[in-house]
């Protein structure tokens, strides 16, 4: 009888301490679990408020009025942005902190049907205090644990505003709680039970971390994957992460669409702006071909070079145009080894009457009228065209642009130089960006396009700060192609 006590005081001890030991499983696993969607939830928090910012700083830019704007009338127009932004984030609520006080808030996918627009007044405090920690440091964030649910809340400060989110995970401590109640309730009353229902637990919830762990890893790579989903609390993170993949998917596939679109525009804007360039240089010569007939000067006499400016510019347009009517990628460059003056010459005999009309000279000042290098004339006409127009629109009346033709270790470098006043430092980092431009009349392809044709003949085009004005300068090889 008293061994037999004795043994089942064992049985007994080794039931706790398999209880004990599996509990502290069970909420280790548990909580590495929470991890996973806590830590994916800070990434979708994370990249909501910098979508937010990112279109706050868009409509704020595009109001010049935007800082004197009424609170109401702000608030507004962020709620707009907010909900536009947010509807990307299934059961992602949020909006602006300016000048502390909580503007533009929206919640798109709340589940009511109705908006909602009013701040949740049980998480105001908490939602003032991270973003109270955003304007000090920059970052703040807030993980709230309530009896049935988690209540992530991330912030982040950009200059005069704080943009700020936050997600609810409802039933994830709760679920956690009561099932672990349950298994140490069941583990004490039966030791074998409890160390059989142990070790499934413990093997099911390390296998279906492994399963998570495996399918986030395949997720950096395969986007079109969905975790397997079981049931349990495994079955509800799976779930997630499998919406937020799907999520990404619809905003990678958007994205593909934008750059299919943004593809075909600029195609058809940079041929717009190539065709311009040579319809004003036939313009340009038909004027001064009026001039001619109708001067006393020379008899009126025009000459059969005068025509050959006009042929050559229609030409350059039909092969502009052939090109867009077959579709065909960028042509490869036809280079052949020719001397470089003749084309500079060429260049600046198209645009002198332009240059006569705002006063302004054009000068040629070669070092080495004999220089030769392997180009494509056309591509080349073409850049040196672009950037004497670009200078004869930045000069004022009495100006002068200078093409320099100087040796270059072992090839040449023409410099296009101009009088007028200069490119900002701050805008000089964006010279050759495509559609980026400071005038009205601009596509903002002239630059990216030349750079784009000169990389093509092996050379380089930059921006060259020389003092007063702007210089171009073009860098081409020397010696046979």
């Amino acid at each position: 009888m008293r061994r037999l006590q004795l043994q089942l005081v064992f049985v007994l001890l080794a039931a706790i301490s398999v209880a004990a030991l599996s509990a502290i499983l069970i909420v280790r696993s548990i909580r590495g679990a929470e991890r996973v969607v806590l830590g994916d939830t800070r990434r979708v928090l994370s990249a909501a408020n910098a979508e937010l910012e990112l279109q706050y700083s868009e409509r704020a830019n595009a109001d010049s009025s935007w800082a004197t704007l009424p609170d109401a009338a702000r608030n507004i127009s962020l709620r707009a942005v907010s909900q536009a932004t947010l509807r990307s984030y299934p059961g992602v609520e949020g909006g602006y902190s300016v000048g502390g006080r909580i503007l533009g808030y929206s919640y798109p996918t709340h589940g009511s049907g109705n908006p909602k627009v009013d701040v949740p007044e049980a998480e105001r405090p908490a939602i003032e205090s991270t973003i109270h920690d955003a304007e000090n440091s920059g970052k703040g964030e807030r993980v709230l644990r309530g009896s049935r649910d988690i209540v992530v809340i991330d912030a982040v400060s950009q200059r005069d505003h704080v943009a700020w989110t936050m997600k609810r995970l409802a039933g994830v401590t709760d679920a956690a709680e009561t099932r672990r109640t349950f298994l140490l309730i069941g583990l004490v009353i039966a030791a074998l039970v409890s160390v059989i229902g142990t070790l499934a637990t413990v093997i099911g919830l390390r296998k279906g971390i492994a399963e998570i762990q495996t399918g986030l890893a395949r997720l950096e790579t395969d986007f079109a994957f969905d975790l397997p989903v079981s049931g349990g609390e495994l079955g509800s993170i799976s779930r997630s992460v499998n919406r937020v993949a799907d999520t990404r998917r619809n905003l990678e596939a958007a994205l593909r669409r934008a750059d299919r679109l943004g593809a075909i525009g600029r195609m058809a804007a940079s041929m717009a702006h190539e065709i311009r360039n040579p319809l004003n240089g036939i313009r340009l010569t038909m004027q001064m071909l009026k001039q001619k007939l109708g001067s006393a000067v020379g008899n009126g006499e025009i000459r059969a070079s005068d025509l050959d400016l006009v042929i050559g510019e229609v030409d350059r347009l039909n092969a502009l145009l052939g090109d867009l009517l077959a579709f065909r990628e960028a042509p490869r460059p036809n280079m052949e080894e020719q001397t470089l003056l003749p084309i500079m010459e060429r260049c600046v005999e198209l645009l002198e009457p332009h240059a006569q009309e705002r006063n302004v000279a054009i000068r040629i000042l070669a070092n080495n009228p004999d220089a030769q290098a392997a180009v494509d004339a056309k591509h080349l006409t073409q850049v040196l065209t672009n950037l004497i127009l670009n200078a004869l629109a930045a000069v004022p009346e009495g100006g002068t642009v200078d093409l320099h033709l100087v040796r270059n270790g072992s090839g040449f470098m023409i410099d296009v130089h101009d009088t007028g006043p200069g490119v900002p430092p701050e805008l000089r980092e964006h010279l050759f960006e495509p559609f980026y431009t400071t005038r009205t009349e601009g596509s903002g392809l002239g630059l990216a396009v030349s750079r784009e044709l000169i990389n093509r003949m092996g050379g380089t085009l930059e921006y060259r700060d020389g003092g007063k004005g702007a210089t171009f300068a073009i860098h081409l090889p020397a010696g046979e192609f």
